[in-house]
């Protein structure tokens, strides 16, 4: 961590970091990259002691779509069973932030070796179908005729 503290920013996080060190260098990363790169808006880092870790709430500049993110490395195994129990743990938060958004989705914001972040939205359970959905059950009335 003393590596991120040379950083002119690392003082905007210093509490988390030092109440996570082991997910320090995902936070600031993902951080420098969401308020440097992709100029997002209302940016501020949420402490999520039952998970163990920091979240990133942020508003897209373009959209105005709010999003919760969680750094994370891409060594990380992220299983069906970690997801259900991320957002168990964020359910059981004090912090009203982190339950209200992340009872329905979050975002996965995964560091790779080469420093590349790739953002995933992960919803919980099966997500609504779309009105538009080219994957929607065709009309029971409707009918198909092949002809020889």
């Amino acid at each position: 961590m003393d590596e991120l503290a040379l950083h002119p920013r690392f003082k905007e996080l210093k509490d988390e970091c030092a109440l996570f060190p082991d997910h320090a260098e995902q936070l600031f990363q993902v951080y420098l990259d969401l308020t440097l790169a992709k100029e997002f808006e209302d940016v501020s880092v949420i402490q999520a002691p039952v998970l163990g870790r920091c979240l990133i709430e942020c508003t897209h500049p373009d959209t105005r779509v709010k999003h919760l993110i969680l750094p994370a490395f891409v060594a990380e195994q992220w299983t069906i069973a970690k997801m259900e129990s991320t957002f168990s743990a964020l359910d059981s938060e004090t912090d009203a932030r982190l339950n209200t958004v992340a009872a329905s989705r979050i975002t996965l914001g995964v560091i790779t070796a080469d420093s590349t972040i790739t953002y995933m939205n992960v919803t919980r359970g099966v997500p609504p179908e779309k009105p538009d959905s080219t994957m929607a059950v065709p009309d029971a009335s409707a009918t198909t005729t092949i002809v020889p």
